[in-house]
Protein backbone atom coordinates (compact mmCIF):
# COMPACT_ATOMS: atom_id res chain seq x y z
CA UNK A 1 0.00 0.00 0.00
CA UNK A 2 1.48 3.90 -0.64
CA UNK A 3 0.41 6.70 1.33
CA UNK A 4 1.04 10.11 -0.62
CA UNK A 5 0.87 13.50 2.21
CA UNK A 6 -2.00 15.57 0.89
CA UNK A 7 -0.43 19.36 0.29
CA UNK A 8 -1.49 23.31 1.89
CA UNK A 9 -0.87 25.52 -0.98
CA UNK A 10 -0.55 28.51 0.98
CA UNK A 11 0.67 31.07 -2.04
CA UNK A 12 0.68 30.24 -5.65
CA UNK A 13 1.54 31.94 -9.34
CA UNK A 14 0.53 29.80 -12.39
CA UNK A 15 3.04 29.52 -15.02
CA UNK A 16 1.71 28.12 -18.17
CA UNK A 17 3.35 26.30 -21.52
CA UNK A 18 2.29 23.95 -24.04
CA UNK A 19 4.88 21.59 -22.65
CA UNK A 20 3.13 20.48 -19.38
CA UNK A 21 6.51 19.38 -18.39
CA UNK A 22 7.42 22.97 -18.34
CA UNK A 23 4.16 24.28 -16.62
CA UNK A 24 3.66 24.07 -13.14
CA UNK A 25 3.52 27.19 -10.21
CA UNK A 26 5.90 29.04 -8.12
CA UNK A 27 4.44 29.75 -4.52
CA UNK A 28 4.80 27.94 -0.66
CA UNK A 29 3.29 24.92 0.53
CA UNK A 30 3.25 21.94 2.18
CA UNK A 31 2.63 18.82 3.24
CA UNK A 32 0.64 17.34 5.94
CA UNK A 33 0.59 13.83 8.07
CA UNK A 34 -3.04 12.53 6.49
CA UNK A 35 -3.58 12.06 2.69
CA UNK A 36 -4.58 9.45 0.16
CA UNK A 37 -3.50 5.51 0.40
CA UNK A 38 -3.71 3.70 -2.59
CA UNK A 39 -3.44 -0.26 -3.11
CA UNK A 40 -4.00 -2.08 -6.90
CA UNK A 41 -7.78 -2.80 -7.81
CA UNK A 42 -9.80 -3.88 -10.82
CA UNK A 43 -11.81 -0.70 -11.17
CA UNK A 44 -11.40 2.60 -9.47
CA UNK A 45 -12.99 3.39 -6.45
CA UNK A 46 -12.85 6.36 -4.03
CA UNK A 47 -13.33 5.09 0.06
CA UNK A 48 -15.54 2.14 -1.72
CA UNK A 49 -17.52 3.55 -4.24
CA UNK A 50 -16.47 3.66 -8.21
CA UNK A 51 -15.57 7.09 -8.88
CA UNK A 52 -15.03 9.05 -12.37
CA UNK A 53 -11.08 10.69 -11.82
CA UNK A 54 -9.49 11.95 -14.70
CA UNK A 55 -6.11 12.91 -13.16
CA UNK A 56 -5.85 9.09 -11.80
CA UNK A 57 -7.48 8.05 -14.89
CA UNK A 58 -4.65 9.11 -17.00
CA UNK A 59 -1.83 7.73 -14.31
CA UNK A 60 -3.42 4.29 -15.18
CA UNK A 61 -3.37 4.32 -18.27
CA UNK A 62 0.60 5.48 -18.54
CA UNK A 63 1.62 2.42 -16.01
CA UNK A 64 -0.66 0.29 -17.52
CA UNK A 65 -2.90 -0.97 -14.41
CA UNK A 66 -6.94 -1.73 -14.12
CA UNK A 67 -7.61 0.25 -11.29
CA UNK A 68 -6.82 1.41 -8.03
CA UNK A 69 -8.38 1.64 -4.78
CA UNK A 70 -7.94 5.30 -3.07
CA UNK A 71 -9.08 6.08 0.45
CA UNK A 72 -8.88 9.20 2.73
CA UNK A 73 -10.29 10.43 5.31
CA UNK A 74 -9.72 14.07 3.82
CA UNK A 75 -12.41 15.40 1.61
CA UNK A 76 -11.82 16.28 -2.46
CA UNK A 77 -11.67 19.47 -3.86
CA UNK A 78 -10.94 21.34 -0.31
CA UNK A 79 -7.90 22.38 -0.96
CA UNK A 80 -6.03 19.39 0.34
CA UNK A 81 -4.12 18.69 -3.07
CA UNK A 82 -5.97 15.09 -3.08
CA UNK A 83 -6.22 14.99 -6.68
CA UNK A 84 -2.31 15.51 -6.82
CA UNK A 85 -1.82 12.50 -3.85
CA UNK A 86 -4.00 10.69 -5.10
CA UNK A 87 -2.52 10.75 -8.69
CA UNK A 88 1.34 10.05 -6.84
CA UNK A 89 -0.18 7.12 -4.34
CA UNK A 90 -1.37 5.44 -7.62
CA UNK A 91 1.98 6.14 -9.51
CA UNK A 92 3.81 4.56 -7.40
CA UNK A 93 2.19 1.31 -7.32
CA UNK A 94 4.39 0.73 -10.74
CA UNK A 95 7.67 -0.47 -10.52
CA UNK A 96 9.60 2.30 -12.14
CA UNK A 97 12.07 5.29 -11.34
CA UNK A 98 10.77 7.56 -8.80
CA UNK A 99 11.52 10.53 -10.70
CA UNK A 100 9.51 9.21 -13.48
CA UNK A 101 6.52 8.93 -10.87
CA UNK A 102 6.85 12.11 -9.85
CA UNK A 103 6.45 13.76 -13.30
CA UNK A 104 3.62 11.30 -14.54
CA UNK A 105 1.99 12.63 -11.79
CA UNK A 106 2.32 16.53 -12.57
CA UNK A 107 1.38 15.94 -15.99
CA UNK A 108 -1.78 14.24 -15.22
CA UNK A 109 -2.58 17.05 -12.84
CA UNK A 110 -1.86 19.41 -15.46
CA UNK A 111 -3.61 18.24 -18.32
CA UNK A 112 -6.81 17.57 -16.23
CA UNK A 113 -6.93 21.22 -14.56
CA UNK A 114 -6.51 19.87 -10.91
CA UNK A 115 -3.33 21.33 -10.10
CA UNK A 116 0.06 23.06 -11.41
CA UNK A 117 2.56 22.83 -8.41
CA UNK A 118 0.65 20.19 -5.64
CA UNK A 119 2.82 17.45 -7.08
CA UNK A 120 6.05 18.91 -6.64
CA UNK A 121 5.36 20.29 -2.93
CA UNK A 122 4.48 16.14 -2.21
CA UNK A 123 7.28 15.32 -4.10
CA UNK A 124 9.92 17.20 -1.51
CA UNK A 125 7.73 17.23 1.32
CA UNK A 126 8.22 19.31 4.47
CA UNK A 127 7.40 23.15 3.63
CA UNK A 128 8.46 23.89 0.05
CA UNK A 129 8.97 26.88 -1.83
CA UNK A 130 8.74 26.34 -5.33
CA UNK A 131 11.47 28.73 -6.78
CA UNK A 132 11.02 27.76 -10.51
CA UNK A 133 7.65 26.47 -12.39
CA UNK A 134 8.01 22.97 -14.05
CA UNK A 135 7.55 19.37 -13.41
CA UNK A 136 9.44 17.87 -10.56
CA UNK A 137 12.48 16.74 -12.21
CA UNK A 138 13.94 20.30 -13.39
CA UNK A 139 12.00 22.41 -10.66
CA UNK A 140 14.09 24.50 -7.83
CA UNK A 141 12.97 24.31 -4.86
CA UNK A 142 13.62 25.36 -0.82
CA UNK A 143 13.00 22.92 1.67
CA UNK A 144 12.29 23.07 5.33
CA UNK A 145 11.48 20.15 7.94
CA UNK A 146 9.21 22.13 10.13
CA UNK A 147 8.18 20.20 13.38
CA UNK A 148 4.77 22.01 13.60
CA UNK A 149 1.07 20.46 14.27
CA UNK A 150 -1.69 23.11 12.78
CA UNK A 151 -5.58 23.03 12.91
CA UNK A 152 -7.50 22.24 9.89
CA UNK A 153 -11.18 22.99 8.87
CA UNK A 154 -13.01 22.93 6.09
CA UNK A 155 -16.32 24.14 4.62
CA UNK A 156 -16.26 23.07 1.09
CA UNK A 157 -14.90 22.84 -2.45
CA UNK A 158 -13.63 25.77 -4.53
CA UNK A 159 -13.14 24.64 -8.70
CA UNK A 160 -9.71 24.59 -9.09
CA UNK A 161 -10.08 24.83 -12.85
CA UNK A 162 -11.99 27.64 -12.56
CA UNK A 163 -9.48 29.84 -10.59
CA UNK A 164 -6.82 28.15 -12.92
CA UNK A 165 -8.51 29.47 -16.34
CA UNK A 166 -8.20 32.98 -14.81
CA UNK A 167 -4.60 32.65 -14.18
CA UNK A 168 -3.68 35.81 -15.43
CA UNK A 169 -5.43 37.57 -12.36
CA UNK A 170 -3.27 35.61 -9.88
CA UNK A 171 0.17 35.18 -11.19
CA UNK A 172 1.87 38.67 -10.58
CA UNK A 173 0.11 38.80 -7.11
CA UNK A 174 1.56 34.85 -6.73
CA UNK A 175 5.14 36.39 -7.15
CA UNK A 176 4.16 39.83 -5.17
CA UNK A 177 3.53 37.71 -1.76
CA UNK A 178 5.98 35.06 -2.67
CA UNK A 179 8.82 37.25 -2.65
CA UNK A 180 7.78 38.98 0.91
CA UNK A 181 7.63 35.33 1.93
CA UNK A 182 10.95 34.68 0.84
CA UNK A 183 12.44 38.22 3.29
CA UNK A 184 11.23 36.16 6.34
CA UNK A 185 11.04 32.54 5.92
CA UNK A 186 8.94 31.36 9.49
CA UNK A 187 5.54 30.38 10.23
CA UNK A 188 4.43 33.63 11.47
CA UNK A 189 5.34 35.40 8.26
CA UNK A 190 3.76 32.43 6.42
CA UNK A 191 0.26 32.96 7.42
CA UNK A 192 0.71 37.07 6.93
CA UNK A 193 1.83 36.59 3.33
CA UNK A 194 -0.56 33.47 2.73
CA UNK A 195 -3.73 35.52 4.02
CA UNK A 196 -2.17 38.65 1.87
CA UNK A 197 -2.60 36.33 -0.73
CA UNK A 198 -5.65 35.54 -0.58
CA UNK A 199 -6.79 39.08 0.70
CA UNK A 200 -5.27 40.29 -2.84
CA UNK A 201 -6.56 38.07 -5.00
CA UNK A 202 -9.88 37.80 -3.29
CA UNK A 203 -10.42 34.56 -3.05
CA UNK A 204 -10.75 34.99 0.94
CA UNK A 205 -14.27 35.65 1.18
CA UNK A 206 -15.54 32.27 1.99
CA UNK A 207 -13.59 31.99 5.09
CA UNK A 208 -12.92 35.19 6.30
CA UNK A 209 -15.17 35.17 9.04
CA UNK A 210 -13.78 31.90 10.22
CA UNK A 211 -10.09 33.28 9.66
CA UNK A 212 -11.01 36.67 12.09
CA UNK A 213 -12.29 34.23 14.65
CA UNK A 214 -8.89 32.59 15.08
CA UNK A 215 -7.28 36.10 15.19
CA UNK A 216 -9.82 37.13 17.38
CA UNK A 217 -8.56 33.99 19.35
CA UNK A 218 -5.08 35.48 19.74
CA UNK A 219 -4.02 32.66 16.53
CA UNK A 220 -2.94 32.88 13.53
CA UNK A 221 -4.82 31.24 9.97
CA UNK A 222 -5.34 31.42 6.37
CA UNK A 223 -6.58 29.88 3.73
CA UNK A 224 -5.81 26.31 1.86
CA UNK A 225 -5.67 27.09 -1.63
CA UNK A 226 -8.05 25.90 -3.22
CA UNK A 227 -11.14 25.45 -1.12
CA UNK A 228 -13.51 26.88 1.47
CA UNK A 229 -10.29 25.66 4.13
CA UNK A 230 -8.61 27.18 6.54
CA UNK A 231 -5.17 26.00 8.24
CA UNK A 232 -4.57 27.50 11.61
CA UNK A 233 -1.85 28.05 14.14
CA UNK A 234 -3.89 28.03 17.90
CA UNK A 235 -7.02 28.00 16.66
CA UNK A 236 -8.86 24.76 16.78
CA UNK A 237 -10.76 26.07 19.79
CA UNK A 238 -12.21 28.90 17.21
CA UNK A 239 -12.74 26.90 14.75
CA UNK A 240 -14.97 24.25 16.66
CA UNK A 241 -17.64 27.34 16.62
CA UNK A 242 -18.06 26.70 12.81
CA UNK A 243 -17.64 22.82 12.35
CA UNK A 244 -15.23 19.75 13.08
CA UNK A 245 -11.39 21.10 13.12
CA UNK A 246 -8.89 18.13 12.91
CA UNK A 247 -4.83 18.37 13.59
CA UNK A 248 -1.99 17.26 11.47
CA UNK A 249 1.52 17.76 11.54
CA UNK A 250 3.87 18.86 8.53
CA UNK A 251 4.57 16.14 7.05
CA UNK A 252 8.09 15.38 5.93
CA UNK A 253 8.47 11.96 4.73
CA UNK A 254 6.70 12.59 1.14
CA UNK A 255 5.02 9.36 -0.19
CA UNK A 256 5.86 6.02 0.40
CA UNK A 257 4.94 2.38 1.37
CA UNK A 258 3.13 1.74 4.52
CA UNK A 259 1.56 -1.42 6.26
CA UNK A 260 -2.25 -1.77 6.06
CA UNK A 261 -2.88 -2.39 9.18
CA UNK A 262 -2.62 1.62 11.29
CA UNK A 263 -5.86 3.36 12.59
CA UNK A 264 -6.75 5.55 9.68
CA UNK A 265 -7.09 2.77 7.30
CA UNK A 266 -8.02 -0.14 9.68
CA UNK A 267 -11.26 -0.57 8.52
CA UNK A 268 -10.91 -0.33 4.95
Amino acid sequence: MIFCPAAISCIFSPQIDKDPMKSGSLGVGFTISRGVYAKPSADLRWNGKKIIFPTVEYVLREIKMEGVELFSELPLGCGFGLSGASALATAFLADRPAVELYDLAHVAEVVNLTGLGTVSTQAFSGLVIRKTASCPSSIVVERYNWNCELDFLSLGSISTSEVLSKRKDIADVGKKWLKEFMKEISLRNLFRCSKGFAEETGLIEPVRDLIEAVESAGGMASMAMLGKTVFAYKGFEALREFGEPFKAKIDCCGVRKVEGGGNSVQNW
